[in-house]
């Protein structure tokens, strides 16, 4: 018990120092390998101009969202400018309007109106290469304003920041995080809540090797295009020649594209929970590669809308998982779906055409995914994921790792005399067995005693 105590006290230091003093673990997924601002020195930023300064320019940084930056009239509102009612607004104020951009037509012919609001969040920031953006505890937010990765930015880091309020009145009213033409970006621990258009946004230009993961979908909103209080606009991935790996996130009280993708790209959708979507999760229309797997669904009204030109999808049941594990050469896991529609997709040929790359995957039987995403993702929790990762990684051989990521390894084994152990499992299935370590059933309920090279606990 002494080294147990002795390890979770030193995982719960290792959390909040990585919150105080940089990015918590490291870029797994497609997006291994991305460093954002390396070893510079953290630094926060006194207010939005210095932010700005610092997101935009050419230095390598890894920069603390230590409180909020608020840019709501910032660059002020635009008042009496030109809006449009489109169809889907049959509830009025509780609806969704839109605003009339000059560059777009998107407003065609629909009715005419005015309407007042903030210029700031219309454009994000645009973040340059080699960035970490990560926020402190639970004070990191960016308010009235998005993050534009664009023209050939790459190895750029967002960790634990909320971005919240772009005009969530309006379509076409801000993005919260844009990518456009960029490579390697790992989003980790974000929320992102009340926007008017997309949540995440990869444009037509390849995005290239992007990771989302443990992070928070907030549709709740007083002003929908669905007119229930239910965000449409979530995620969207139109990138050509991505490679996105999307896991641990919560998505919840959306109305659809959660996520629309569509041309050509590959996404590994993987141990995400989805909960109360009144329209449709997945859209995957034509040249999009979608591999669907260890997910949660309930109470989704449509988790997979058929498209008339759709693109090549393997969601995992259990009828098939044994033809996923054949084809990738490791264990697969299937979804769930509980008061909500059907996921019936299986084209082999996703399988097959898997590409290379995507490094440090750990997927979780869909049964533990729930309580593991409520857990982790969003904000604030950078300690806690850590601690479950260790904790999870202890599960079945009950060995430490070195390091909280996916895909640890075993540490060295301590030298000296071999403490006393106990165990007790839980129906956890070991994935392998280390050197030297005592076997276990593959599935127990009971508990022991001995000695043991390390500790179980």
């Amino acid at each position: 018990m002494a080294l147990q105590r002795t390890l979770l006290a030193a995982i719960a230091l290792l959390g909040a120092t990585a919150q105080a003093t940089g990015v918590s673990g490291t870029a797994f997924g497609f997006a291994t390998g991305t460093t954002g601002g390396g070893n510079a020195a953290a630094a926060a930023p006194s207010d939005i101009t210095q932010l700005t300064e610092w997101l935009t320019d050419s230095t390598p940084r890894v920069i603390l969202i230590d409180k909020e930056f608020n840019y709501l009239n910032s660059q002020g509102k635009c008042t009496d400018c030109k809006c449009c009612i489109p169809s889907s607004n049959s509830c009025g104020s509780s609806g969704q309007n839109a605003i009339d951009l000059d560059s777009s037509s998107w407003c065609g012919s629909y009715p005419t109106t005015t309407c007042t609001y903030d210029k700031a969040a219309i454009d994000g920031i645009n973040v340059a290469s080699n960035k970490s953006i990560v926020g402190v505890g639970s004070a990191g937010v960016i308010r009235g304003k998005g993050l534009r990765l664009v023209n050939g930015v790459s190895n750029v880091i967002i960790q634990n920041i909320h971005i919240t309020e772009l005009n969530p009145q309006y379509i076409w009213g801000g993005d919260a995080i844009t990518l456009d033409g960029t490579d390697q970006v790992w989003i980790d621990h974000v929320k992102i809540s009340l926007i008017g258009r997309q949540m995440f946004v990869a444009g037509y230009e390849a995005s290239g090797r992007v990771t989302i993961s443990n992070s928070e979908f907030d549709g709740q909103t007083s002003w929908s295009a669905s007119c229930d209080g239910h965000h449409y606009w979530t995620v969207l991935g139109y990138g050509k020649n991505d490679k996105v790996t999307f896991t641990g996130n919560y998505i919840h009280h959306t109305s659809g594209r959660s996520p629309k993708l569509e041309f050509n790209s590959y996404w590994h959708v993987y141990n995400n929970f989805w909960f109360n979507n009144t329209g449709h999760a997945f859209d995957i229309g034509e040249g999009t590669n979608a591999l669907i797997e260890g997910n949660v669904f309930q109470q989704v009204k449509t988790p997979f809308l058929a498209d008339s030109s759709p693109g090549k999808t393997f969601a995992v049941t259990a009828s098939d998982k044994s033809t996923c594990d054949s084809a990738l050469g490791r264990t697969c896991a299937a979804n769930t779906l509980t008061s909500s529609g059907t996921l019936s997709a299986s084209d082999e040929s996703v399988l097959s055409s898997w590409p290379s790359g995507e490094s440090g995957i750990d997927v979780l039987d869909a049964g533990r995914v729930k309580s593991s995403v409520l857990s982790n993702a969003g904000v604030g929790k950078l300690s806690s994921a850590t601690s479950s990762k260790k904790a999870r990684q202890f599960d079945g051989w009950g060995h430490a790792l070195s390091s909280a990521g996916p895909g640890a390894t075993p540490c060295a084994t301590p030298s000296g005399a071999a403490p006393k152990w106990t165990w007790k499992t839980i129906g956890v299935k070991p994935t392998h067995q280390p050197s030297g370590f005592p076997p276990l059933p593959k599935e127990s309920h009971g508990a022991g005693s001995g000695s043991f090279p390390f500790g179980f606990f």
